[in-house]
């Protein structure tokens, strides 16, 4: 019950990413890091990016956040591992992406962006 409660509210929100633009709606959240500090967090313009992959505009979701574009594999492969690894399907793939260097390397290359994009 909790899977599908958890698979519903995401597909309603990617559902409602693809029907509105966040750059053009106020309702959207917007990025409390930014709004404190001036500088952009790692995820600043997921929401756009999404949107943007959504309707297949890579070119625009690279120029929102490039990071989240490339992250997109591993990070549903990490979903698919942890919803979808009924019977022990997965567990190849679930013990490359909990891989400790697999982590280690992707949060070094999420603070690597983080520094860059606020540099730059």
């Amino acid at each position: 019950m909790r899977k599908a409660a958890v698979i519903t509210a995401i597909l309603l929100a990617f559902g409602v990413l693809y029907a509105v633009d966040p750059e053009r709606e106020p309702f959207m959240p917007r990025c409390l890091f930014h709004w404190l500090t001036g500088l952009d967090c790692p995820a600043c313009g997921s929401q756009r990016a999404l949107h943007q992959l959504f309707h297949l505009h890579v070119r625009e979701a690279l120029a929102y956040n490039p990071f989240l574009v490339v992250s997109l594999p591993y990070l549903g492969a990490l979903a698919l591992c942890r919803w979808f690894n009924d019977g022990g399907r997965l567990d190849r793939l679930k013990s490359m992406c909990h891989h400790p260097a697999v982590i280690r390397l992707y949060l070094v290359l999420l603070i690597a962006w983080w520094v860059a994009r606020n540099l730059v």
